[in-house]
């Protein structure tokens, strides 16, 4: 039994790390539970302990196999890499219930007191009753009667040359992510290299670690990443819950087979100054398993959109002027462009009119130039004259040389170590500013009050004076987080960052829609839709295509390895839809992709000049549906190729498949078996090609599509009842999820009816399958059957095809008496 007067010394001192997340809320915390000489908690998935003589963590399975042993916590600072392993550390223990948003459980704390008097380390190991999840959160403490200057601290460093790994069996991959929005990560296939780090850009960071093996790769990591075992095996997720305090990097090597190194940094970019007696903390990690990769996956992503409030009940569908005015937008291509919408695409669902770049007089003075005469008031007044709710772009913390700020408030500025005055751009980490750059670039340093109070003032101004309603927000990676060190040196950059959306929620207010365009995991709750993908398409046609389907950070590739955060942590933005410049088959599989994405929809061509299909094909992916599709092949190729969504409606069940060929030569062929795409085995399925308008057939056990170069197929499959049934519409590509209210068949009547909805002088078909055997005839069941405001037609041996004519209302009843019609 634990002395229980050394435990309540360890409370006593444990609530002086005023720091830590997880207890901050006194009302959260339970009781404390009785020692004993395991010090250990446990639940019906894992047992947590911790050695104290050897200063490390321990988590078991129920069952008795390692997850993960030899675990350690460091802090890296000016007094050098501190291990509570190290043996300069005295341990105490104590065990705790608690209850917050994720559900109740038991918390281990390990207080580590330094005998150096450096910096104290608190460790907070914890299980949810009812998770197979673990989150570990380390907080350290300044004892030192001195500044420290913090870089990063390691909540978890699991290192196999330390005696450390994490047991993860026939682990084969890896998910990683990346720096939203340009570096969507990577899925890896572990292998024997080298002993170098591979990583996408981590500007402004400089990581405490190199390598965590001398023999294998190391593989870096954002946020978050997932290990990959088989499709049909368990999955695991690591990852950070909060990053508000700290930017959260992952290292992973797998050193032998099932077995993985790992370690979590987080890390204080610029490092920030800890005063004595003060605490920091490394933010939670999360280490989480399931029943299969994607489960792993959304779990988590589902864990941090609870911790942090997430706002998913807003998706955007609108037109953005960026892709093909860039910085030349004009008032009047604004106007052009909203009173085409409105005339073309506000009654499928259209929106949003949206400002980007190049309205400003420069950045830091956002009053509208020489282009817009009439002032970003007006032109606010003028969309919502036309039934739709602006939009804007700005780069809050980019501040152009001419501006008043720079000439007569430079103190509100981020600095260099030396007093002058940092120039911010999207160059490399390492190099010079461009010596003749016009005009010159500074960052807005928010931990300034004057700084503080104009950004609020700046977003009270755009959104409560002018009236925009939706903001998208730009340039933080290479502004905020590129940041050498604030004018407040007791804060991180990830504080920072989070402080500056605080304030601008704040200004803005909760019905203003924000469009972050990363790296936004530390805006979490804060912000409504994140920028996932690569801003790239800059060029002809190739550039075009290259930035939906090959491209590194194409909008496949970030709705496929992201697709778990959306309507979880926030709403997924995977780009424009630009279809000017591709030829109609291309156009159908980058406004497919979009689709299929789930998140929000704009489009970004000028719209008067789309030609009459492509404007179509455009209809067909108004509105967004709010359902992203899961990558089939998430774990197949860095790039992701297969795409599959259910459809749940009252009335019937679908799945809607895309599978795209990024090749503009060759032709491809995919095979996947019924169980690949979450269908049932053993069963059939009735398949149907969206864009072609076709009826595929019956699929059992394997389906088997070849795809033609630079193209989309797209397939609804409707498990077969013997009975008519819906199968598909043209209006939508989703095919049901937005334009069908209800359906119904009567066995005894035998007819087969349904609700429709469309928008008011529009027509739309629905296919419905009937079964049996109805070769062509001369005449009889073969030709139209014309009623008020639909007609019928059998197209195909199983097909008839209803057309709806939405003159009169927007909600139509339709029927097939099936007797009558095959009469």
């Amino acid at each position: 039994m634990a002395d229980p007067i050394k435990r309540r010394d360890f409370i006593k001192t444990a609530s002086l790390f005023g720091a830590s997340i997880a207890i901050a809320d006194p009302a959260s915390a339970g009781s404390f539970l009785p020692g004993n000489d395991d010090n250990e908690i446990r639940n019906d998935y894992f047992t947590v302990s911790f050695d104290r003589e050897k200063g490390r963590f321990n988590i078991y399975r129920s069952n008795g196999i390692p997850l993960l042993t030899g675990g350690t916590t460091c802090v890296n600072s000016s007094a050098g890499k501190r291990s509570v392993a190290s043996g300069n550390y005295q341990h105490t223990l104590g065990s705790t219930t608690f209850t917050d948003i994720l559900g109740s459980g038991k918390k281990l704390m390990i207080f580590s007191k330094d005998k150096e008097k450096k910096s104290d380390i608190e460790i907070q190991l914890s299980l949810y009753d009812h998770s197979p999840a673990i989150t570990i959160e380390t907080i350290c403490k300044n004892v030192s009667g001195q500044d420290l200057v913090i870089n990063s601290l390691e909540p978890v460093r699991v290192l196999n040359h330390e005696g450390g790994a994490l047991n993860v069996p026939g682990v084969s991959k890896c998910i990683t992510n990346g720096e939203m929005y340009y570096d969507t990560g990577m899925i890896h296939e572990f292998g024997t290299k080298n002993g170098s780090i591979s990583s996408g850009d981590i500007k402004g960071v400089k990581l405490a670690n190199g390598p965590l093996s001398s023999e294998n790769e190391t593989i870096h990591s954002w946020w978050n990443a997932g290990l990959f075992s088989g499709y049909d095996k368990e999955g695991l997720a690591i990852g950070y819950l909060e990053n508000n305090l700290c930017l959260g990097n992952l290292l992973v090597s797998k050193t032998s087979s099932g077995q993985v190194s790992f370690l979590a940094e987080s890390a204080y970019a610029p490092a920030l100054i800890l005063k004595p007696g003060k605490t920091i903390s490394s933010n939670r990690l999360m280490i989480n398993i399931a029943g299969n990769p994607y489960e792993a996956l959304e779990n988590y992503a589902g864990a941090v959109g609870k911790l942090n409030n997430a706002r998913t009940g807003s998706i955007l569908n609108g037109w953005c002027s960026w892709f093909y005015t860039l910085a030349q937008v004009s008032e009047n291509e604004v106007v052009l462009n909203t009173e085409f919408a409105a005339k073309h695409l506000k009654q499928f669902g259209l929106g949003y009119i949206q400002i980007d770049e190049g309205f400003q007089r420069c950045h830091g003075d956002w009053e509208g130039n020489e282009r817009f005469p009439h002032g970003m008031k007006w032109l606010a007044d003028k969309i919502k004259s036309y039934g739709f709710k602006p939009g804007i772009w700005i780069s809050p913390y980019v501040v152009c040389e001419q501006t008043e700020i720079v000439q007569k408030n430079p103190d509100w500025l981020v600095k260099r170590p030396d007093g002058s005055l940092q120039r911010i751009g999207n160059w490399p980490e390492d190099s010079e500013p461009p010596a003749d750059e016009n005009p010159k670039r500074y960052c807005l340093d928010i931990t300034h009050p004057g700084a503080a109070k104009w950004l609020h003032d700046l977003m009270d101004t755009i959104t409560n004076d002018w009236g925009y309603e939706m903001i998208k927000i730009d340039f933080v990676a290479w502004s905020v987080l590129a940041a050498k060190q604030f004018y407040d040196p007791t804060l991180s950059a990830a504080q920072v960052y989070r402080k500056g959306m605080e304030i601008m929620r704040k200004a803005a207010g909760d019905k203003c829609h924000i469009l972050e365009c990363g790296p936004g995991a530390i805006t979490a709750g804060l912000i409504d839709s994140m920028r996932i993908e690569a801003d790239v398409n800059y060029g002809f046609s190739e550039a075009a295509w290259n930035t939906y389907f090959l491209h590194e950070a194409c909008s496949a590739s970030a709705a496929g390895k992201r697709y778990y955060f959306h309507q979880r942590t926030w709403i997924n933005d995977a780009d424009h839809v630009c279809l000017n410049l591709l030829n109609n088959q291309q156009s159908e599989a980058a406004a497919t992709i979009i689709a299929l994405s789930g998140g929000n929809m704009f489009s970004g061509d000028r719209l008067a000049q789309l030609d009459p299909y492509k404007l179509e094909i455009l209809k067909k992916i108004i509105p967004s549906s709010g359902e992203a599709a899961i990558p089939v092949d998430l774990f197949d190729a860095d790039r992701q190729s297969v795409f599959a969504v259910k459809i749940k409606k009252p009335f019937a069940e679908w799945t809607v498949a895309g599978f795209f060929n990024a090749s503009l030569t060759e032709t491809v062929e995919k095979k996947f078996s019924l169980k690949r795409l979450w269908l049932e085995p053993g069963r059939t399925y009735l398949a149907f090609d969206f864009w072609k308008q076709q009826f595929i057939g019956e699929v059992t056990d394997e389906l088997k599509v070849t795809i033609q170069p630079g193209t989309v197929t797209l397939l609804t499959l409707h498990e077969k009842s013997g009975k008519p049934q819906f199968i598909s519409t043209d209006r939508h590509v989703l095919q049901g999820a937005v334009e069908i209210e209800n359906l119904a068949w009567s066995q005894d009547t035998k007819i087969f009816s349904g609700i429709s909805t469309g928008p008011l002088h529009t027509s739309h078909n629905v296919s419905v399958y009937i079964p049996g055997e109805h070769p062509w005839t001369w005449g009889g069941y073969v030709l139209f059957r014309d009623y008020d405001s639909y007609s019928l037609k059998l197209v195909d041996n199983n097909i008839i095809r209803v057309n709806l004519r939405f003159e009169k209302t927007e909600r139509l009843p339709w029927e097939i008496k099936t007797d009558e019609f095959f009469k």
